[in-house]
């Protein structure tokens, strides 16, 4: 008997040891917040990430909630995951991996910035920094695997992505690139063999620095210019 009261007298010191301890821990002055490593920003401001956050200086660390502080950056359209842990005794970590724009689409007759999965990241605004191709697939059911296809084709392509304003589809896997001078270029579902031919005419004739309207590029082993 006498030794079962031992133990549970054991038991219960332990107990009211970690309680008192994790009481003293969350009283003010104590694991108090000294700074926050923020990394991880490419688009988002720094200061608009701060103002999600929320958390003022000197505030102690075990009742700062890493979870909630998540979920309010997530609320952030350029933000894709975030990592968030306390850092004892004084410091936030925060890491944040933010979307990728690889060109701009059609939502709702609004022109968005999409990221490389095709989905929309935000409305486009006078001001933003980025010159990024439209992309306007035929339809709406594939439309972000067909915003992906084009945007892995033009990748491909680097030089000839540089010079297109605007990707259309239409029926048939058909595709008209608009080239910044304004010459259309006609591509179908082979537009990588398509393509490649017009590299060799550009390299070989500069056919794209011409004053011409269109070039017709899906006639197998052809090509058709339009002036």
């Amino acid at each position: 008997m006498l030794r079962r009261l031992v133990i549970l007298g054991g038991i219960l010191l332990v107990v009211a040891t970690v309680v008192l301890g994790v009481w003293l821990a969350r009283q003010p002055g104590r694991f108090a917040l000294v700074r926050i490593d923020l990394e991880g920003l490419v688009q988002t401001k720094q200061s608009t990430a701060m103002e999600k956050i929320d958390i003022q200086g000197g505030s102690n660390l075990l009742r700062i909630d890493p979870r909630a502080v998540k979920e309010r950056l997530q609320d952030l359209p350029w933000v894709r995951s975030v990592q968030v842990r306390r850092v004892f005794p004084d410091a936030l970590s925060v890491q944040i991996s933010e979307k990728i724009p690889v060109c701009m689409g059609i939502v709702d007759e609004r022109l968005v910035i999409l990221d490389e999965y095709g989905q929309p990241i935000k409305p486009f605004e006078v001001g933003d920094p980025y010159l990024l191709p439209v992309v306007r697939p035929k339809g709406k059911k594939e439309a972000a695997r067909e915003i992906v296809w084009m945007i892995n084709l033009l990748d491909r392509f680097s030089s000839i992505k540089s010079i297109i304003s605007e990707a259309v589809g239409f029926a048939g896997k058909r595709w008209v690139l608009y080239t910044n001078s304004g010459i259309k270029l006609l591509i179908s579902e082979n537009a990588e063999q398509e393509l490649e031919l017009l590299l060799k005419l550009q390299k070989k004739y500069k056919i794209l620095d011409r004053k011409i309207r269109q070039v017709e590029l899906r006639i197998p082993g052809k090509v058709a210019v339009r002036q």
